[in-house]
């Protein structure tokens, strides 16, 4: 009997090793090291907070995953610190930011072995390179309810970075949130120039303010508008973080990112080595993923306006409401125009 027992022990120890090495070899319950290189730094309570929130909490998430950060990574120096993780072994690099195009285009190709992800991209540069976004426009429809209503001036101000059409795709899907509500509202836009520039972004808010705006939102990357609204007792919107703790007396609601969904699906896939099957290696993720939402109304929203906005996000998830019917994503992807109720003109990128 102790044969038997002693035997069946160290057959489960044999098959237990066994499936082991079966796994180690097929790298699927390897270590896989992945490197996230944020645009800005991660205190802009904005985008690059965002990007580094999901990669934490999807590193949590895959205990398998070895996270490495670096902060405002998209400069001159982006191809250098790009070989740099490719040399120590990253397999997976999240490039959190469309400026990182160039770079990537020039470092992928000597590192066939490395996954390139690259942020808001809108074309395949390499075999090993694949692009991921998150449907923010639809957040941003659910947030232009809000400012409809809330108006009393029918006078609404966005603070916008540049005008790429990732970003006239938001402003537009504001403003037809906005219309839905209130066709008498006016989306009034001044452009930054840059993506995160907190100097300018507060001048701009403040002119727009003085204009006679009453509620105020923002696509740039700090928090510098929110700043200006809380200052002057504006309305405010966010874009990109629930920043509500920051701006207690005027803060409604906020387009957010949640990039932990998009990430952790981009990094199993990676791991697994089913990467290149997925569809031109794309992965575009709205409310029905979870990768977008509202941040929680503050006390200043009615009861009835909330209730009428949680049922289009429902929805928007169920694929029950389109916020532009008839456009494919090539289409979205190609926007250059701004709905009639927004007062401003695109600038030339």
């Amino acid at each position: 009997m102790i044969f038997a027992i002693l035997y069946a022990l160290l057959l489960a120890g044999f098959i237990a090793s066994a499936s082991a090495d079966e796994l180690n070899k097929s790298g699927v319950s390897s270590e896989l090291k992945v490197a996230l290189l944020d645009f800005g730094p991660v205190g802009d309570h904005g985008w690059t907070f965002e990007g580094h929130a999901g990669a934490s909490k999807m590193a949590r998430k895959l205990p398998y995953v070895s996270l490495s950060e670096r902060e405002s990574a998209s400069g001159p120096d982006a191809s250098q610190i790009l070989r740099e993780y490719a040399e120590n072994g990253t397999e997976l690099i999240f490039c959190h930011s469309g400026s990182y195009g160039e770079a990537i285009q020039e470092v992928a190709p000597e590192y066939p072995n490395v996954t390139f992800m690259w942020c808001g991209g809108r074309e395949k540069l390499a075999p090993n390179v694949g692009t991921y976004y998150e449907r923010i426009y639809q957040a941003e429809y659910l947030a232009g309810m809000v400012a409809g209503r809330m108006t009393k001036t029918d006078k609404i101000a966005a603070v916008e970075p540049i005008a790429d059409p990732q970003v006239v795709m938001a402003i537009n899907a504001f403003a037809r949130g906005m219309a839905s509500v209130n066709p008498q509202a006016r989306l009034h836009v001044k452009w930054v120039g840059s993506w995160y520039d907190p100097h300018k972004e507060k001048q701009l808010a403040l002119g727009l303010i003085e204009e006679g705006c009453d509620v105020i939102t923002h696509g740039s990357d700090s928090d510098a508008t929110g700043e200006a609204a809380e200052e002057t007792g504006t309305r405010f919107i966010s874009c990109g973080s629930n920043t509500a703790r920051f701006f207690p007396h005027v803060f409604l609601t906020g387009a957010i990112w949640n990039w932990e969904p998009v990430m952790t699906d981009i990094v199993e896939v990676v791991h697994n080595g089913t990467w290149s099957s997925h569809p031109q290696q794309d992965w575009w993720y709205g409310t029905a993923e979870g990768a977008v939402e509202l941040a929680p109304f503050s006390y200043l929203v009615p009861a009835d306006l909330r209730r009428l906005v949680e049922e289009k996000q429902r929805a928007l998830a169920q694929g029950e409401l389109e916020i532009f019917p008839g456009m494919s994503d090539l289409d979205l992807l190609k926007m250059d125009y701004l709905e009639p109720n927004v007062v401003g003109e695109l600038p030339q990128l």
